[in-house]
């Protein structure tokens, strides 16, 4: 009996051991900007990865900032991004043949924005292009989205800086703000969502910071949409 026993155990564990290890999860489709320049404002160097679901992570150097206190450590955030503008830079990697070719501009006398490369992975295609400036609309705009994205955060930062130690700066920083999203380089501005929150609500700040902080609230209803593609910074 107790043979047979043994013998139907070392059975199951045989079958249990020939069944085929589950397949690792299919890796999603990601659009990946990056940036780097040694004198870029107001960050030296950062990235922006998105994800097919719309995950997003940015992982930045910024540049000495007074605005900030000089701090210029490693910035990292996770987010999720809208789904209009997630899908506007997927369509736009599509069209672009997935970024296999070569769009940087040979106009001559074209002053250095710093080093830009867009890249694209999944599991059956990748490609990437790098440039300083390109003539290709669609670049431009991939171009405008990520450095507004970047400029959202950078003002997050400095938003938070002000709230501990320069109220009475605020409402300058903030129209600052109100007025690069009026222009198209500021979006995804939910993702500060929770300072701006923090700003309008406290009653310790001036009516009109408060007031401003939440018209950029109010604007969060969707992306900004540019009528025409700005020039490139």
């Amino acid at each position: 009996m107790k043979l047979c026993s043994a013998f139907i155990v070392l059975l199951l564990v045989s079958l249990a051991s020939a069944q085929p290890a589950a397949a690792p999860a299919a890796a999603q489709p990601t659009v990946t900007f990056v940036f780097d320049w040694s004198q870029g404002i107001p960050w030296q160097a950062y990235s922006i990865t998105v994800q097919a679901d719309g995950s997003t992570h940015f992982q930045g150097t910024p540049a000495p900032d007074t605005a900030t206190g000089g701090d210029t450590d490693l910035f990292q955030q996770d987010f999720t991004m809208s789904a209009a503008n997630r899908s506007k830079i997927f369509d736009l990697a599509k069209k672009l043949n997935y970024f296999q070719g070569d769009f940087n501009s040979r106009v001559k006398h074209i002053a250095q924005t710093g080093r830009k490369t867009l890249e694209y992975t999944s599991a059956d295609k990748h490609g990437s292009t790098t440039y300083n400036w390109s003539q290709n609309a669609d670049v431009q705009e991939l171009s405008r989205l990520f450095v507004a994205i970047a400029n959202t955060l950078d003002y997050g930062r400095k938003l938070s800086f002000q709230y501990r130690f320069d109220k009475l700066g605020m409402d300058a920083r903030l129209k600052e703000l109100e007025y690069i999203r009026a222009n198209h380089y500021a979006e995804e501005l939910n993702v500060i969502a929770p300072i701006l929150r923090k700003i309008a609500d406290d009653p310790d700040m001036m009516d009109i910071s408060r007031q401003t902080a939440q018209q950029l609230l109010r604007s969060l209803s969707g992306p900004s949409q540019p009528n025409a593609t700005p020039a490139q910074p």
